[in-house]
Order: structure tokens, then C-alpha cells, then sequence
């Protein structure tokens, strides 16, 4: 009895102010006693926790190394693209008074990934659950536009879970994979050794996180030269600018196995105009990270 009332008063709540709808909303909570949120991933360059939402699918919070936090919903079923969903935070329904507040309006993306929040929208509706609030999805049923559906992400044992992803979160590498996985290092006119205080700079980042992220599988060294002087001569210096930053890597403690060198003289000019700043950046070593 306890159960229905707590079901019964949660579910006139979300229909006070969804008049505008012609039919009784399909629910989707957890059991209060069934509710949980769990740590399901732990390590420098992503955490995550999770709750599932029996029938419907589950919600994640997740937060990458070197980016704000985000909340996906994932579903059991596949919905089509750009159905239209309201986020709204609802109050448990064992609090008695019913209050919603609208958090955002969204659209699906479409398959099994329901939606995947922004920062804003993700933090608001974290904070409305560590407050005793529960964000809730309201949107249509693409089968049938007159069968409404709502997905509750409960707050019931959020809580307890809080502490271990603040930790988490808080261990997180500076760095995400896209802000390093490319560095470049540039030379002055005819060298083959960098520019010192570049040398010192450019692959400062980018070694702290190869460290730390075992799916890097390779490196490219990619060697270039500007047009002046012949292309065999240019081929030259680029394929002695890749192998200087070679040797430097190795040095740095990257595996030889894990390096793949290529020199392209002056055919891939990063700037075509035929300036001192165009020749300036177009002499260069690009090293790219693949996973």
C-alpha cells in the first residue's frame, strides 16, 4: 500500500501541469526500493555512474579527462530522431507537495541514445537530484503520437554514490584525448634541430597523457620543409626533421615500436602563400596520436 501511494501521488504530480496531454503518461521509475546509482567507471580519463530505469533503459553521468560533466540516457528500445522531450525536474512523491520546474526542452538523437546533455543542462539536473528532486523526461511515443511517456530518474540512493565520483572526477587527467592528440614543433630556415623554446613546449602535453592512456597504439612523425630550394634537397630535410623528433620521443621514453616516420619535403604545405609567415609555419614536424 505504501508503494501505490508513493506511485499514485508521484504520478498525479507530473500530470498536474501536463493538461495540454490527452492521455495518461506511460511511467517509467525504479522501485524506491529498488533504486540505485552505481560507480561504473573509475580511472584518469573518464568517470561515470549509472541507473538504470527498469523497462526504459538507463541514465550516466559522465565526465572526461579535460571536459564538464554530461548525462546521457540510453534506452532498451530504439526511438527516432528529433522526437520532441521536455526536461523537467520533479518532487519525490513521498514529499507530499507536487512542484515541477522545466529544465530544458530537447530532441531525441535518435537509436539507442536517447540524448546526451550539454554541461548546463547535465549539471542542473545532477544538483536537482543531490537536492531530493527528480529530473524527468516527458516526450511522445513515436509509435503512437496520443501515448505519452515519462522516464524518472529517481533520487532515491543518488547520494550515496556522490562521494565516489567527486573522487573520481577530481583525479581526472588535465587533458582530454582531442586537445593532444596532434603537436608540432617548427625550424628555422634550412635547420634541422627546432626552435629551442618550441622543442622545450611542443610535446609537453602530449607525452603527460600517453602516459596515462594505454589505448594509444602508434605515432606518426610527419617531416615538411618550405618551397625554396629543390624538392630532393626539401625531401631531405623533412626526413631529417621526422627522425630528430624521433630520436627526441625515444628519449622521452616512447616505445621505437609505437613511432611511424614519413617526410613529405614542400608537397604538404600547411599555409600556400609563398610569404616568410607562410615558409615560417609550412617548415615544421607534425606528431599525430591514433588509438
Amino acid at each position: 500500500m505504501i508503494m501505490i501511494r508513493i506511485f499514485v501521488g508521484l504520478l498525479t504530480g507530473l500530470l498536474l501541469q501536463t493538461t495540454a496531454w490527452a492521455s495518461t503518461p506511460r511511467l517509467y521509475i525504479s522501485p524506491m526500493e529498488a533504486s540505485r546509482w552505481a560507480l561504473t567507471l573509475d580511472s584518469v580519463l573518464r568517470c561515470e555512474i549509472e541507473h538504470d530505469i527498469p523497462r526504459f533503459g538507463k541514465a550516466v553521468f559522465y565526465q572526461e579527462a579535460g571536459r564538464d560533466l554530461k548525462l546521457e540516457v540510453r534506452t532498451s528500445q530504439a526511438y527516432r530522431k528529433n522526437i520532441d522531450i521536455v526536461l523537467r525536474s520533479v518532487t519525490a512523491g513521498w514529499k507530499g507537495i507536487q512542484y515541477q520546474t522545466e529544465l530544458a526542452r530537447l530532441k531525441s538523437e535518435g537509436g539507442y541514445r536517447l540524448i546526451d546533455l550539454a554541461t548546463d543542462h547535465a549539471r542542473h539536473a545532477y544538483l536537482e537530484l543531490e537536492q531530493g528532486y527528480q529530473p524527468s523526461l516527458f516526450f511522445q511515443n513515436p509509435e503512437d503520437d496520443m501515448n505519452h511517456v515519462a522516464a524518472v530518474l529517481s533520487t532515491v540512493n543518488f547520494r550515496a554514490v556522490q562521494e565516489s565520483f567527486s573522487a573520481c572526477v577530481s583525479r581526472l587527467h588535465p587533458d582530454n584525448f582531442e586537445d593532444v592528440r596532434q603537436a608540432r614543433v617548427h625550424f628555422d630556415f634550412d635547420e634541422e634541430f627546432p626552435l629551442l623554446e618550441e622543442e622545450e613546449q611542443a610535446f609537453k602535453r602530449m607525452l603527460a597523457y600517453i602516459r596515462v592512456d594505454p589505448a594509444i597504439d602508434h605515432l606518426v612523425i610527419s617531416g615538411h620543409a618550405d618551397y625554396k630550394g629543390s624538392e630532393c634537397y626539401n625531401d631531405s630535410l623533412s626526413a631529417r626533421r621526422a627522425w630528430y623528433v624521433y630520436d627526441y620521443l625515444v628519449q622521452s621514453g616512447i616505445e621505437p615500436a609505437k613511432l611511424r616516420v614519413e617526410f613529405h619535403g614542400e608537397s604538404r604545405p600547411l599555409k600556400k602563400d609563398r610569404n616568410d609567415a607562410a615558409r615560417a609555419a609550412n617548415r615544421r614536424v607534425t606528431v599525430t596520436l591514433h588509438k
